[in-house]
């Protein structure tokens, strides 16, 4: 079955139409068309309707929605539907052609099996109405073209409950379903995020000391080189294994996600001093290559700096290793509609159709082995989304890559 709160709150609102809609034909069967139907038991068949409108209202704000609400309320419909036809002309009624609407609902909210039981009691209901009806006085003989008038309504108010109210609740019904898909989607990356916690964790704690020892050691090795004057190639490769050891540490640096436990920021910070930060963590040949354009709309910032400032170090440094070496790569800072946005782009490669779609995926990386990891996307997507943002990837194969990540900037 369906999404029975979001079928129930759209059946509330068909039901109350249903009401006013039969409030006026009561009215109209009465003066002019001179009828008169009992209205003893059709006013209590609309008192029900009005009265399981109310209860069900009250449930839907409460939570309290039982399994099979909403094929019960349905039989219910036709059961209602048909006792107002049975005090208004049995199947003679033009407007009997309105037990199709709830056969049409059924078809498009329930289950096969709940579904055939509201055509069944639907038809069950109609083959009644067809021998068995409540006798209307009437003064006169109703005119032909009245029954034709009745008629093309009928017709014409089921083609637009259908078209409306079942298309909107369809639409509901799909944009749910989207809804579902992207958090169980989100709800996957968490896992993978707690995969890769776990491993940088264990990562950093286990190699930690072991790198703190080898970056000690290649130290003294240098100083002892060059005390005793040593050959020039044993001094660099002393400084080569500090080197890697630096690298090592800034690797599994990357690899820490705590930043998307950050928080905005409680005092404002000068996006200045967010552009400083960032470019501090580049190399200075890098720096020279970077053109910052910032919006005068900024101004002063209050979203999460170091989320900011990790992520856009990943984005920078992806630009620039796309580039050529004296390309240039530029970043540009606006805000909009409460969001802060920060584009990079570049005029490197680009990416290929299936190497932008997979773009963001843990451990999917385009680089050289040892160059990257292929979790720089995959973090700043989850940070994107961890502060009511996105990230948005534009590439085309020779025309370069802009990169997109806006984040809220709601004050805390």
């Amino acid at each position: 079955m369906q999404q029975p709160q979001i079928v129930l709150i759209w059946l509330t609102r068909l039901r109350w139409l249903a009401v006013v809609g039969q409030v006026m034909a009561v009215l109209l069967t009465l003066w002019p068309l001179g009828l008169h139907p009992p209205l003893l038991p059709v006013g209590v068949i609309i008192g029900i309707t009005i009265l399981t409108n109310i209860v069900i209202k009250v449930r839907i704000r409460l939570g309290r929605i039982l399994p099979h609400a909403v094929p019960a309320l349905l039989v219910l419909d036709v059961c209602l539907l048909s006792g107002l036809l049975y005090f208004t002309g049995g199947a003679d009624n033009p407007f009997s052609i309105l037990l199709l609407v709830h056969v049409a609902l059924a078809v498009t909210v329930l289950e096969p099996g709940y579904t055939w039981a509201v055509v069944a009691v639907a038809i069950l209901s109609y083959s009644v109405l067809v021998h068995w009806r409540w006798p209307l006085i009437t003064q006169q003989a109703l005119a032909p073209w009245v029954l034709r008038i009745g008629h093309w309504a009928a017709v014409l108010i089921v083609a637009i409950l259908t078209a409306y109210f079942i298309g909107r609740i369809a639409r509901s019904l799909r944009q749910r379903e989207r809804e579902l898909a992207a958090i169980r989607d989100r709800a996957r990356r968490n896992e993978q995020l707690a995969t890769l916690t776990t491993l940088a964790a264990g990562a950093a704690h286990e190699l930690g000391t072991p790198l703190g020892t080898i970056a000690i050691v290649a130290k003294e090795l240098e100083l002892e080189a060059v005390r005793h004057q040593a050959p020039d190639a044993m001094i660099e490769d002393a400084r080569l294994i500090r080197q890697e050891v630096d690298r090592c540490r800034v690797i599994l640096e990357r690899m820490r996600v705590d930043i998307l436990e950050d928080r905005p920021q409680t005092a404002a910070l000068p996006i200045q001093e967010l552009v400083q930060q960032i470019q501090q963590d580049l190399k200075p040949e890098l720096q020279q290559r970077l053109d910052v354009t910032i919006s005068p709309t900024v101004g002063e910032i209050h979203a999460p700096v170091r989320a900011i400032q990790q992520s856009m170090g990943v984005l920078l440094r992806n630009a620039f290793d796309a580039s050529d070496q004296f390309n240039r790569v530029s970043l540009t800072i606006e805000r909009d509609k409460g969001h802060i946005i920060f584009t990079v782009r570049d005029t490197g490669s680009g990416m290929s159709d299936d190497v932008l779609r997979r773009a963001g995926e843990p451990f999917f990386t385009t680089k050289a082995p040892g160059a990257g990891m292929g979790l720089g996307l995959f973090l700043v997507r989850l940070v994107a989304e961890n502060y009511r943002g996105r990230l948005t990837l534009d590439s085309q194969p020779g025309c370069g890559t802009t990169a997109v990540l806006s984040l809220s900037d709601e004050v805390p």
